[in-house]
């Protein structure tokens, strides 16, 4: 009999987790297959996940940015340098140029708390803490949330750990950009 509650509890919670679904540049559902998407779905969360590529633009793998929302943080600064798409390397930047580009016929791109960024975490026996099936070209590094800890210090996301911590804004971090799906 405790077999049996074990396996129910096991199945239970294998519900709970968000089941994610890749999108084309356009916004159409691929096959879970399909290696040219780019963003993803969480059908639980209902948010749009941007996905990066290997190949120099606005969304290159190796970008990275400043935090900046205009009030705080750094616009441009020793930091500010590290992309391939802009003179501006900052949060602010990245994500207007991304609604801009309307990707996935999403137009209202933000930073993600650290809670949202959290749910993206996948713990294993695998350095990179993400599904790269889903999100590949992750950098094992931090990724920028929108929350912040003071004017000068704001909360980013590890993938090669877990957890959290903060940084100051001048520094650069990647992004992953979300959206509410529309």
């Amino acid at each position: 009999m405790k077999t049996l509650t074990l396996i129910s509890l096991i199945l239970l919670s294998l519900s709970a987790y968000a089941q994610l679904f890749k999108v084309s540049e356009q916004g159409s559902i691929l096959k879970s297959s399909d290696a040219n998407h780019r963003c993803v779905i969480d059908d639980k969360s209902e948010l749009v996940w941007e996905v990066k590529l290997n190949k120099k633009g606005l969304q290159n793998t190796q970008n990275t940015y400043t935090w900046f929302d205009a009030k705080t943080g750094v616009k441009d600064g020793e930091y500010s340098k590290n992309c391939h798409w802009g003179k501006a390397c900052n949060s602010q930047a990245f994500i207007q140029a991304l609604n801009e580009t309307k990707l996935c016929q999403q137009n209202i791109w933000r930073m993600p708390s650290e809670a949202e960024l959290k749910t993206l975490l996948v713990y294993g026996d695998n350095n990179l803490l993400i599904d790269d099936k889903f999100f590949p070209n992750t950098q094992l590094k931090t990724y920028w949330s929108a929350d912040e800890i003071s004017a000068d210090v704001a909360i980013d996301v590890p993938f090669f750990y877990g957890g959290s911590k903060s940084a100051d804004k001048s520094f650069d971090a990647y992004i992953r950009a979300v959206s509410n799906a529309n």
